[in-house]
C-alpha cells in the first residue's frame, strides 16, 4: 500500500487546532494543511515511477501460456512414446520451452 498524502494524525491535529483557536484561524489552518498536501504530491510526481508489480504481469500473461504448453505437451508425449519414438517427445518439449522463454523475454 502506498504512503498516504496526509496522515490521519495531521488532519486530527489540524481539526484540534481549529477547535482550540476558533473559526477566525480556520483559513490559516486549512492553508497550512493544503500546502503540506501539495508538497507531498509534488514530491511524488518527481519520484520515478517504478515498473508494475511483476507478479501482476506474470499471472495475467504467462500463466495461460504455461498451462496451454503443458496441455499440449502431455498428448504429444503420449502419442510419440506410444508409437515408439520417444525422441519426438524430447523435441516437442524443447520446442515448447523455447516458445515459453521467447515469450517471457519478449515483454
Amino acid at each position: 500500500m502506498s504512503d498516504p498524502v496526509v496522515r490521519r494524525e495531521e488532519v486530527e491535529s489540524a481539526l484540534a487546532a481549529r477547535h482550540e483557536l476558533g473559526r477566525e484561524y480556520e483559513p490559516e489552518i486549512v492553508d497550512n494543511l493544503v500546502e503540506r498536501i501539495e508538497r507531498r504530491l509534488d514530491a511524488r510526481e518527481r519520484r520515478p515511477a517504478g515498473p508494475p508489480a511483476r507478479r501482476d504481469i506474470e499471472h495475467r500473461s504467462i500463466t495461460p501460456l504455461a498451462l496451454g504448453s503443458i496441455a499440449l505437451g502431455i498428448p504429444v508425449t503420449a502419442i510419440s512414446t506410444s508409437h515408439g519414438d520417444p525422441w519426438l517427445a524430447v523435441i516437442a518439449w524443447i520446442a515448447i520451452a523455447v516458445i515459453n522463454v521467447a515469450y517471457a523475454f519478449r515483454r
